[in-house]
């Protein structure tokens, strides 16, 4: 019963903490990227001259 009191007064304590990260995790989660399904060059430039709008994201680690 004492660990249970502890654990409460410490999230009644940290609740700005918990939040900030919570929304921080669950923005990550909801706003990342996933890889695409484009298979070749080919295909790439098959959508990219379409005739219909497109955005490219590029990402390197360099």
């Amino acid at each position: 019963m004492a660990l249970l009191s502890g654990l409460i007064a410490w999230l009644k304590l940290n609740w700005i903490l918990l939040t900030v990260l919570s929304i921080i995790a669950g923005a990550f989660i909801f706003l990342r990227n996933s890889p695409s399904d484009i298979a070749s060059a080919d295909e790439l430039s098959r959508l990219l001259f379409d005739g219909k709008p497109t955005v490219i994201e590029f990402y390197s680690n360099f």
